[in-house]
């Protein structure tokens, strides 16, 4: 049975930057198999099957996941930031715009109000 494998690096962006290796393997070959074909150490292939770091046409992978002919194993690097750390740091930086825009308008009022006054 033929799959194909790759392996996303940080500096990759998420695209592919390069054509995906073919690697023949028995039939009812797992996820693990196959990262074993490929040459990686089963420390390593532990670590990226506890870390979601492996997956299949973009699914993650789990331990006995049977491949099938054609599908495409994917390495995934690792995030470089939490999600939900970014996530608050939006939300802060649009309360924090929004109240700038709000002084912004209050400021132009007063402005314009001290000068009618004169």
């Amino acid at each position: 049975m033929l799959v194909h494998w790759l392996e996303l690096g940080s500096g990759d962006g998420g695209v592919l930057t390069s054509r995906p290796s073919p690697l023949n393997l028995p039939e009812k070959a797992t996820v693990e198999h196959a990262l074993q074909a490929i040459g990686l150490s089963n420390d390593r292939i532990q670590h990226l099957l506890r870390e979601r770091a492996v997956a299949v046409y973009g699914l993650y992978a789990t331990e006995g996941m049977v491949l099938h002919s054609g599908d495409r194993i994917e390495i995934l690097d690792g995030l470089s930031f939490d999600p939900m750390e970014s996530r608050r740091r939006r939300a802060q930086h649009k309360v924090l715009t929004k109240r700038q825009k709000e002084l912004a308008k209050y400021e132009r009022r007063s402005r314009k109000q001290s000068k009618t006054a004169l």
